[in-house]
């Protein structure tokens, strides 16, 4: 496993600083942001357990606290899985750490068992616990996606998981992760069940999305805009037609047709007027100032 640095290559040796670690600033994102995703996450986490394991549980999600991702990882003392998971095309992973006890718990009330609590599968993993691992990534994943929607939209992939802490590897320029631990309460029998860990860099990489404003509920129109949009409209030229007739006639008697000749034209009040290939209203003809006019009595 690679040890992460305190200190950022382009700094000079200075510590890293991110605005998401100042807390009582003018973001204080780590209290304002990342507790939205928490607290819908823990929902969503409750909803796609409970399909997977088929019975009632409860979640209590602690609020995340910062602490050096080495120091996490070295205070994992009993069997875990780690499930990697990624937020959008870059930056570092989200890592979620399982329970074996947790994971034990699941594959027995899968099967229409009851968790005890206590016992715990150990070793390798069995065909059954890899299969529950599968269903447990999906459903973490979904939540992931759900939590962050809360404040800006993305997909949470994931990525595979690690049973031997030692394999997992991360290379971070700021040490710090925010760790928040799931207590599940499963056939009335809690754990620490879950740990999500996000780290800093992470946080830092997706912060300039976090800020931008939200969208209005209404859209206002702009005046100045509407005004500017009315004025060219007004411009456009559109081809007006109306048809007092459309006779009918065999080829013999089109070809007799010669100067002079007078088609007949019933008079009535349904002459159409046309804008472009579109009926756009009735009327009449009639006479106004010595020329041909048309009334019109109906738009459609």
């Amino acid at each position: 496993m690679s040890n992460p640095s305190s200190e950022s290559p382009s700094s000079g040796g200075a510590p890293v600083e991110h605005s998401l670690l100042k807390k009582g600033g003018p973001d204080d994102m780590l209290l304002t942001v990342y507790r939205k995703v928490e607290r819908k996450l823990a929902s969503q986490l409750k909803r796609h357990l409970t399909n997977i394991v088929g019975s009632e549980l409860s979640i209590e999600l602690a609020a995340g606290e910062t602490a050096p991702f080495a120091d996490w990882l070295a205070g994992q003392e009993t069997d875990s899985i780690y499930l990697q998971f990624h937020s959008g095309v870059t930056g570092p992973a989200i890592w979620v750490r399982i329970s074996r006890l947790f994971l034990t718990g699941c594959v027995d009330c899968f099967f229409g068992g009851q968790f005890d609590g206590e016992t715990c599968a150990t070793g390798k993993l069995t065909r059954s616990e890899i299969g529950m691992i599968e269903r447990l990534a999906a459903a973490v994943g979904e939540s992931l996606s759900d939590g962050w929607s809360a404040v800006y939209e993305t997909t949470v992939r994931y990525g595979g998981y690690i049973h031997d802490k030692i394999d997992l590897e991360i290379d971070l320029d700021d040490p710090n992760s925010l760790v928040s631990v799931a207590r599940i309460a499963l056939c009335g029998h809690a754990v620490e069940a879950i740990d999500f860990v996000q780290s800093i860099d992470g946080l830092a990489a997706i912060e300039p999305q976090l800020h931008r404003p939200a969208a209005r509920e209404t859209n206002t129109i702009d005046p100045v805009w509407q005004r500017s949009m009315k004025e060219s409209f007004d411009q456009v030229y559109m081809p007006v037609r109306s048809v007092l007739a459309r006779p009918t006639m065999d080829l013999s008697q089109l070809s007799r047709l010669s100067v002079g000749d007078i088609l007949p034209v019933s008079p009535t009040d349904n002459v159409p007027l046309i804008v472009g290939d579109r009926v756009f209203a009735h009327g009449s003809i009639g006479e106004q100032n010595g020329g041909v006019a048309f009334q019109i009595k109906q738009f459609l």
